[in-house]
C-alpha cells in the first residue's frame, strides 16, 4: 500500500518535535541485571509476569531423535523456573507467544510441523492444566502474535492475517497487506495497535466498525512501541544514517487528531518496551540490549545495564512490579542458549 503525498505532509507536521535533542543522553550508573535461568539448547520466545512471585515463559527445543521441536512452558512460583508443560515428538510445537488474563486463565500460541506443513497450535491454561484449543478456521502461516484481551476476546496473527476468538469460533480479519506486522498491543477491547517495523506502517483496530485501519502517521525505523487506547504512549526507533552515528530515540506520543512526538531520550542502542496492565497507565519500561529505562509520565529515567550483549538481544520483557522486571535474551531463534534475566529494586 503506497503512502500518498498528502500523508507525507501530515506526518511532517505531526512530528515536528522529533528533531530536537531534548532529554538526557548517555549511560546510567552500572547496575547489572541477574541471570536467573539459562539453558544451552532451549530457545525461549516470550515471558509473562503476573506478579513478584508468579511468572511464565514459553519456547521450544529441537529434538534430534524425532527431527521435530519439543514445545516448552516454564513457570516461576517465587523460587525457580521449572518446566510446567513439555510437548514432545509429534505433539511438539514451536511456542512463540504467551499471555495471561489471570492466574487461572492463560494462552500460548505456536506452530506444529507435520510432513513439511506447519499448522497453528493454540493452548489455554485453566489454572491446573494446559489444553489445546481447536484451531479450525485458523488458515494463517506460523503464528507469532498473541493478545488475550478478555475471557472471550483473544487475538492471534502470523503478521499478515489476524484471527479473533470469541469463546466459540475464530473469525478472520485482514491485517497487513504488505510487510508483516512485527508487534501489537490491545489496551482494551475496542482498540488495538499493530506496527510493521520494516515499513513503518501502523494499523489501528476499530472495535466499533470491526476492521483494521491504516494510520496516516507511519513509525519509521520503529523498534518498539506501546500505545494506549487514545493513541498516547511511548515509541522507540533506531536510525543509522551515515555520517551520523547510529542512535536510538525514545519518544512520547501525544494523542490528538494529528499526534505529535516529543523525544525524551536518545542513546546508541535499539530496545524493547512494555507496559503493565495493573500498574499506573503512565508507567512504561524500556530495555536492551544493554541500557534499561523507566518511563514515568513522559520522563525517561536510566536504570543501569542489562547483562553483556554477548548473551544476545532482548526478545521480550515483562513487569512483575514497579522496578521488578524480567526479560528473555538469546542469540538466535534457531538454537540456544537462552537466558532469563532479572532486575529488582
Amino acid at each position: 500500500m503506497r503512502k500518498t503525498a498528502i500523508m507525507t505532509v501530515i506526518v511532517a507536521a505531526g512530528m515536528t518535535g522529533c528533531g530536537s535533542d531534548d532529554g538526557p543522553v548517555g549511560p546510567a550508573d552500572v547496575r547489572y541485571w541477574d541471570i536467573a535461568w539459562s539453558s544451552p539448547d532451549t530457545i525461549l520466545t516470550d515471558i509473562e509476569m503476573l506478579g513478584e512471585k508468579s511468572g511464565w515463559a514459553c519456547g521450544y527445543r529441537y529434538n534430534e531423535t524425532t527431527a521435530t521441536y519439543d514445545g516448552l512452558i516454564y513457570r516461576y512460583a517465587g523460587d525457580t523456573w521449572d518446566v510446567a508443560l513439555f510437548m514432545p515428538a509429534e505433539m511438539g510445537a514451536k511456542l512463540m507467544a504467551i499471555d495471561f488474563l489471570a492466574e487461572n486463565d492463560g494462552w500460548a500460541v505456536g506452530n506444529r510441523a507435520s510432513e513439511g506443513i506447519e499448522t497453528p497450535v493454540v493452548l489455554r491454561y485453566d489454572g491446573e492444566t494446559w489444553n489445546e484449543v481447536f484451531a479450525e478456521g485458523l488458515t494463517s502461516g506460523p503464528l507469532k502474535l498473541l493478545a488475550a484481551v478478555g475471557e472471550n476476546d483473544v487475538w492471534v496473527s502470523d503478521g499478515f492475517d489476524s484471527f479473533h476468538f470469541d469463546g466459540v469460533w475464530w473469525t478472520w480479519f485482514p491485517l497487513a497487506p504488505g510487510t508483516a506486522v512485527d508487534d501489537w498491543v490491545f489496551p482494551n477491547e475496542k482498540v488495538g495497535w499493530a506496527v510493521s517495523y520494516r515499513s513503518g506502517y501502523c494499523y489501528r483496530w476499530d472495535g466499533e466498525f470491526g476492521f483494521w485501519l491504516l494510520e496516516p502517521y507511519p513509525l519509521y525505523d520503529a523498534r518498539t512501541f506501546y500505545f494506549r487506547g487514545d493513541g498516547s504512549g511511548v515509541y522507540a526507533d533506531y536510525a543509522s544514517t551515515p555520517p551520523v552515528a547510529e542512535r536510538a530515540n525514545i519518544y512520547w506520543r501525544e494523542a490528538g487528531e494529528i499526534p505529535s512526538y516529543r523525544r525524551i531520550y536518545a542513546t546508541g542502542v535499539p530496545r524493547r518496551l512494555t507496559a503493565c496492565d495493573y500498574l499506573p497507565p503512565d508507567y512504561f519500561f524500556v530495555a536492551g540490549p544493554n541500557t534499561a529505562f523507566e518511563v514515568v509520565e513522559a520522563r525517561a529515567d536510566p536504570l543501569g545495564y542489562l547483562p553483556p550483549s554477548g548473551l544476545g538481544t532482548v526478545r521480550a520483557i515483562s513487569i512483575a512490579a514497579r522496578g521488578d522486571i524480567w526479560g528473555i535474551m538469546g542469540q538466535s531463534l534457531n538454537e540456544g542458549p537462552s537466558f532469563i534475566v532479572h532486575k529488582e529494586g
